[in-house]
C-alpha cells in the first residue's frame, strides 16, 4: 500500500505483497506484481448522494495529504502533494455542491522494483463490477499531473526501498467534475434510465507504450443521482 496504514479496500490475494514494515521492508510471497492502488481507505468511492459517504471521502483525502506532508518533513525524497494542483488539498479537491472531486492512484509498495522505461497512469470509464457501467457519463476528467509530466518524473522515485529511505511514492490525481452541458439535458431525457447512473472508472499503470506486464488495475466508483431519480423520504 502507499501509506503506513492498511488499505482495507485493496483486495489482497495469495502471493501479493502484504503491508510492509517501513524501515525493514520484506517481500511476501513469490510475486512482486505492480498494482495500481491508493493506500488510504475511503478513496475508491466518490459518493455525492450520501452526506456520511462524502464526509468519509473527505476525511480520507485529509488522511492522505497529512501522511504525505509528514513524510515530506522527514524525507526530502518523498513525493509532494504540491504536484497535484486542485487535488492537493481537500478544500479544493472535494466540493460536493459543485459535484466535483478527485480520485488518486499510485502503485503498491514493491521493494527494489523500477519501471523499465517511464511510469504513468491511464484511466477510463468502464462497465465495472455490475457490467452495466455508463462509459459515457456526464462527467469530465483531468489527469494531474499530466501524462507527459508523469512520464518525465515518476520513474525518478524508483526503486522504492522503504518509507524511511524513500518516503512515499508518487501518485496521480484525476479531477472529476459533473458536466452541466451534457448532464443537464439528461434530466428531461426519457432515454436516460436509473441504470445509466452506474459509473465506474478504471486506472492502470503504463511504461513505454504498454500497460505494465501482469499489473493489476484500480477500480473507482462515482455515486450520484439526477432529480428525476430522487426519492422522497
Amino acid at each position: 500500500d502507499l501509506s503506513s496504514g492498511i488499505n482495507a479496500e485493496w483486495p489482497l490475494r495469495p502471493g501479493m505483497l502484504m503491508t510492509l514494515d517501513e524501515n525493514q521492508p520484506t517481500v511476501m510471497g513469490r510475486t512482486n506484481r505492480p498494482t495500481a492502488a491508493i493506500g488510504f481507505k475511503g478513496l475508491y468511492k466518490m459518493d455525492f448522494k450520501s452526506t456520511e459517504g462524502w464526509k468519509s471521502y473527505r476525511t480520507a483525502i485529509e488522511n492522505m495529504t497529512d501522511a504525505y506532508a509528514e513524510a515530506g518533513k522527514n524525507n526530502s525524497k518523498s513525493y509532494s502533494m504540491d504536484n497535484l494542483g486542485d487535488c492537493a488539498a481537500v478544500e479544493d479537491a472535494a466540493i460536493r455542491n459543485l459535484t466535483w472531486g478527485c480520485f488518486y492512484v499510485g502503485l503498491n509498495r514493491m521493494v527494489g522494483w523500477e519501471p523499465e522505461k517511464d511510469l504513468y497512469f491511464k484511466c477510463e470509464f468502464v462497465k465495472g463490477k455490475t457490467g452495466k457501467g455508463n462509459v459515457e457519463p456526464p462527467f469530465t476528467t483531468e489527469m494531474i499531473p499530466s501524462e507527459a509530466v508523469q512520464k518525465a518524473t515518476f520513474k525518478s522515485y524508483y526503486p522504492w526501498l522503504s518509507k524511511a529511505k524513500s518516503g512515499l511514492q508518487p501518485v496521480a490525481a484525476i479531477r472529476v467534475k459533473f458536466n452541466n452541458e451534457t448532464g443537464n439535458p439528461l434530466v428531461s431525457s426519457s432515454d436516460f434510465t436509473e441504470e445509466h447512473l452506474n459509473t465506474f472508472y478504471e486506472c492502470a499503470a503504463y511504461s513505454g507504450d504498454e500497460k505494465i506486464e501482469d499489473s493489476r488495475s484500480a477500480m473507482f466508483e462515482i455515486i450520484y443521482t439526477l432529480p428525476q431519480f430522487e426519492k422522497d423520504d
